[in-house]
């Protein structure tokens, strides 16, 4: 009967080594015995026959001399009787058998045979027994010896049998153990060979029972292993992958904040647990002027942070020669529309900041936030997010006719916010997303603060959305105030 492990498919099937044991124990015995049985019965067959011809053979031996006597004396009994010839005195007769002194007498057949022990022949020496039927004469004589030999010569038989039946038992519990113990000595060769790192290894053991149940738990315990193996390996190379990205997220983001006379210029980034390329980067003009720019990158990890730092490369490059922004943002498309495989792309808002003319000049190549103004004059905050498609979409002709480029100004009080998707994205613990309007409502309610202080509002109010500091994305957010 199959047992079942609770909570495994591993099932024991087949005979169970005590089964097995016993069963083949039991039947080499069994064999042995009745081969030692039929022996011993051939040979106590033979034995009885041969004491039963001895003891028939010396009783009759006994037995015609006193019948030949008794036949004497009744002739000579006629012969006196009728002839008046007197026996002759001289003649040899055969003394009768006399008692053991204290010897044993037993009756048989109803009391009609009675035996005794006595002694017998010339000198009444030799022991026998006699058999007298009724007690008529003469009785039977057996010698002592005839019965007492029945047992000679068995002792050593059975003595004989008994060490051949131990020797085979020895052999048949030598050769099951030796089976048992060869798959048990394999199995320990295949836990050798797992154990030096050869996960792939499997047991090389066909048995049933308690042996293949052993076996299987191995094999899965190796497959365990392995897969435990790999896990880690795959583990190892993402935290490698995570602490690269996020060195390389690092040199993305500015070392510094830029000091602009009559504004209030700040940034706040937060990381997330699996880094991404997102990122924020100022851009200082030897004239005063400043670009501020925040850019989501498609993807995670390495292939992300890898990206945003190339767009980054093209970026600070091509805006830094100055001229115009949309020339300058249709060079940088064709550069990483080059360099990267289809399907990755970079959104960007870039916002280049007059501070003399006080006013911005915005680009928005396909990033899903607009521009965040909030106007003094009537504590009101505007939307600007100017046509364009992200970065790496095409080559050159779809970009260049998509984008526009378009100026605001800027006001005493007013605030310009730019932010990636980050923030918008998050959800609360019931799996409700902030969305654009809550963020807008934030900035609103924080926009008259320090740029400082606006900016650590918002990230509370955003901690307390999530209910927890950790946020699943990369969160970049810049901010610039025009002071009274």
């Amino acid at each position: 009967m199959a047992r079942t492990n609770r909570g495994s498919d591993l099932s024991l099937s087949g005979q169970t080594l005590a089964s097995r044991f016993a069963v083949t124990m039991s039947i080499a015995l069994a064999v042995v015995m009745i081969l030692a049985g039929v022996f011993l019965y051939s040979r106590m067959v033979g034995a009885a026959q041969s004491v039963q011809e001895r003891t028939f053979v010396e009783a009759t031996r006994l037995q015609g001399p006193l019948l030949q006597q008794m036949h004497d004396d009744h002739e000579a009994d006629i012969r006196e009787k009728v002839y008046g010839e007197k026996p002759d005195p001289n003649k040899k007769r055969i003394e009768n058998p006399i008692a053991v002194p204290g010897g044993a007498s037993e009756t048989f057949a109803n009391g009609d045979v009675k035996r005794v022990d006595v002694y017998y022949g010339d000198d009444k020496k030799t022991r026998g027994h006699m058999y007298l039927y009724k007690d008529i004469m003469p009785p039977l004589l057996v010698p002592a010896e005839a019965k007492d030999s029945a047992g000679e010569g068995l002792l050593p038989i059975i003595l004989s049998v008994t060490l051949v039946v131990i020797l085979v038992g020895a052999f048949v519990a030598y050769w099951v153990g030796s089976a048992v113990s060869r798959p048990l000595e394999l199995i320990v060769d295949d836990i050798a060979q797992i154990s030096r790192g050869d996960l792939r290894h499997r047991t090389r053991v066909r048995a049933g029972g308690e042996i293949m149940l052993l076996a299987k738990s191995i094999d899965r315990m190796a497959g365990n292993l392995e897969a435990a193996q790999a896990a880690q390996l795959e583990l190892s190379v993402r935290e490698r992958e995570i602490a690269l990205a996020g060195d390389v997220r690092e040199a993305l983001l500015p070392q510094k904040t830029p000091v602009v006379r009559g504004y209030d210029l700040g940034s706040l980034h937060i990381d997330s647990p699996t880094p991404g390329g997102d990122f924020h980067e100022y851009i200082e003009f030897a004239d005063g002027r400043l670009g501020l720019l925040v850019c989501d990158v498609s993807g995670r990890g390495i292939p992300g942070a890898m990206i945003g730092a190339i767009a980054r490369s093209y970026l600070r490059l091509e805006l830094q020669r100055g001229g115009d922004v949309g020339e300058a943002l249709v060079r940088v498309n064709a550069e990483i529309a080059r360099d990267v495989r289809r399907g990755m792309y970079v959104t960007a808002m870039y916002v280049l900041v007059d501070p003399r003319e006080c006013i911005a000049t915005v680009a928005c190549a396909g990033h899903k936030m607009p521009l965040i103004r909030y106007a003094a004059a009537d504590k009101k905050i505007r939307l600007v997010q100017p046509e364009g498609i992200a970065l790496g979409f095409d080559k050159g002709p779809v970009f260049q006719r998509t984008l526009q480029v378009q100026k605001i100004p800027i006001d005493p009080g007013d605030r310009i916010v730019i932010a990636n998707t980050g923030p918008v994205s998050l959800q609360n613990e019931d799996g409700q997303e902030l969305g654009e309007k809550a963020f807008y409502r934030y900035v609103l309610q924080h926009a008259g603060q320090s740029t400082a202080t606006m900016l650590e509002s918002v990230r509370k109010d955003l901690a307390t959305f999530v209910g927890s500091d950790t946020f699943p994305n990369d969160i970049s957010i810049v901010s610039i105030l025009r002071k009274n």
